[in-house]
């Protein structure tokens, strides 16, 4: 397996990589290629062969047949029209535990590098379950758990630049609405990097009387607890009288899923302090600490879903709860013991609004409370930044650079 995985690594980082990124600056944000159409032709044709050959060896070679009947289908009704991979989606098998997958397509990169829209984008990763997440699975069993924990391997720059650590069905250009989420791919050996490149310099700039025992842990152990992370959040999706998968509906309204993802996080770290899992206070650094500073930070920021989720916790903290104030030293204080009865309360709030059974009455009250926090936007901003986030000029301030890949 591994000749097998090198063999494999040494061809889409030659020659895959490459070839994407070339055609990638012949294409819109629709994926529709703009300019040098006989080159993208010529390109696809080759990329259409070599993603044969390794979907023949990740052992899903009706992946590679259904890429290439794509390709000729888009080919056959001109490149200037939009692509749709549907073929290819539908051929595809996720990987199990310690397989290796690969995925070449038109596909968005949410935090990737590029301008919102949809570019060819290639991936070689293989999934890696951790062994301390069996125990924890048998205590807190999830319901329907689609969740992959995947270390990426190589891939092009949707995937290896920036931020970008997940990809789902419904990111893949397709003629027919993704209407299931039938996988979860998350690439989570990418967070260490995000982490210490980006969010703790955030923390250590903004925050006094922390810790930071989240600066200490080494790569693996980061990737086993972002796993844990990830666990706890999909679980707690699955759970109370509106759990996601069972009202999708209402909660992909923004304000609805405001609250729902502040939600989960905070159960999760609620969670972990209760249960005292391995990495537990770690793991409640890396929520509260890119929620409330890494998202907000975004260059889109009232535009920005995730953005929005960091603004509104900062700001209820602000007005309800004790846990962060003004600081002497740096710009505010973080007192993590005081920070779990805050979020009780938060949490208990947010179920009251879920008691609401009709969704329509849900999200309107879902978006009164929100607005509280969170004021309208300007020039089509969907919020406005909040007068309690008196981090914003200070957190915008710090240093970071743009983050590359380092498998």
């Amino acid at each position: 397996m591994k000749t097998l995985t090198r063999g494999i690594v040494n061809m889409v980082n030659e020659q895959i990589v490459p070839q994407v990124h070339e055609l990638q600056m012949y294409q819109n944000e629709k994926g529709q290629i703009t300019e040098q159409q006989v080159r993208a032709k010529q390109l696809l044709l080759q990329l259409a062969e070599a993603a044969g050959i390794i979907y023949e060896a990740v052992h899903v070679p009706e992946a590679g047949a259904a890429f290439k009947e794509d390709v000729l289908d888009w080919i056959g009704r001109g490149l200037d029209d939009t692509p749709y991979f549907d073929r290819l989606l539908t051929a595809y098998r996720p990987p199990q535990d310690q397989e290796t997958t690969f995925f070449l397509a038109p596909v968005v990169t949410p935090n990737g590098p590029h301008t919102k829209g949809c570019f060819f984008e290639a991936f070689l990763a293989v999934r890696d379950e951790p062994a301390m997440m069996k125990p924890i699975e048998v205590e807190m069993p999830h319901p329907e758990n689609g969740c992959q924990s995947l270390k990426l391997i190589a891939g092009t720059r949707g995937f290896t630049e920036e931020k970008c650590i997940v990809f789902f069905p419904e990111n893949v250009k397709t003629k027919e609405k993704i209407t299931e989420q039938t996988f979860a791919i998350f690439y989570f050996n990418k967070f260490y990097q995000i982490y210490h490149e980006d969010t703790l310099k955030r923390a250590r700039a903004i925050f006094e009387n922390v810790p930071f025992k989240s600066a200490h842990i080494s790569p693996e152990n980061t990737y086993e607890a972002r796993v844990l992370w990830g666990y706890l959040h999909d679980y707690y999706h699955h759970c109370g009288n509106k759990p996601f998968h069972k009202h999708i509906q209402a909660k992909m309204n923004f304000f609805a899923g405001i609250l729902e993802e502040i939600k989960v996080d905070c159960q999760s770290i609620l969670a972990l302090a209760e249960r005292k899992y391995d990495y537990w206070e770690e793991i409640i650094e890396f929520v509260l600490f890119e929620r409330l500073l890494r998202y907000p930070s975004q260059h889109n920021a009232t535009h920005n879903f995730d953005s929005g989720t960091g603004f509104f916790l900062f700001s209820w903290i602000i007005d309800n709860g004790r846990s962060i104030k003004k600081g002497k030293d740096k710009p505010a204080s973080l007192d993590l013991s005081l920070c779990m009865d805050d979020l009780k309360k938060l949490v208990a709030e947010i179920e009251e609004l879920e008691e609401i059974e009709d969704d329509s009455v849900y999200k309107r009250e879902a978006e009164r409370y929100v607005r509280k926090y969170l004021p309208p936007g300007n020039e089509g901003g969907r919020f406005g930044v909040p007068t309690q986030y008196f981090i914003h000029d200070i957190n915008n301030a710090v240093k970071t650079d743009r983050i590359m890949f380092r498998g």
